[in-house]
């Protein structure tokens, strides 16, 4: 349905560019810097449209290049940050764990001793 109206569409503009060239058969003088020339208006118009487009064509591509390129610099840059966190949280966890280890010695230690000053009074009494 979607590809329907497109079709649509296009015949209609063409249509309406062929009522439009049809009324715009009178020569015109074209002056260019090395001379002149006549030509129909219509092919006038088709050339300046074209040539338009063709600026415009161009202005978007180096834009959307250089946006393309930012695209692939800023990726670049995110994977190096995302490399240096995932190293941060390494050392962090592994000190972390370290300090954990210690803490689970000192309470182990003070269990025994605990354990130890139970069975000593259980014994003394």
């Amino acid at each position: 349905m979607k590809n329907q109206w497109r079709l649509v569409l296009v015949l209609l503009l063409a249509l309406v560019i062929v009522i439009f060239a049809i009324l715009n058969v009178d020569p015109v003088t074209v002056n260019f810097a090395f001379g002149t020339a006549k030509w129909p208006l219509i092919i006038v118009i088709i050339v300046s449209l074209l040539l338009g487009a063709l600026v415009t064509v161009l202005v978007s591509t180096m834009s959307a290049l250089g946006l393309r390129r930012q695209v692939k610099a800023l990726t670049a840059e995110k994977k190096q940050q995302d490399i240096a966190v995932d190293q941060a949280v390494a050392t962090a966890t592994a000190k972390l764990n370290t300090q954990l280890a210690e803490k689970e010695d000192q309470i182990n230690a003070l269990q025994q001793q605990t354990s130890a000053a139970a069975s000593t009074e259980s014994g003394a009494k």
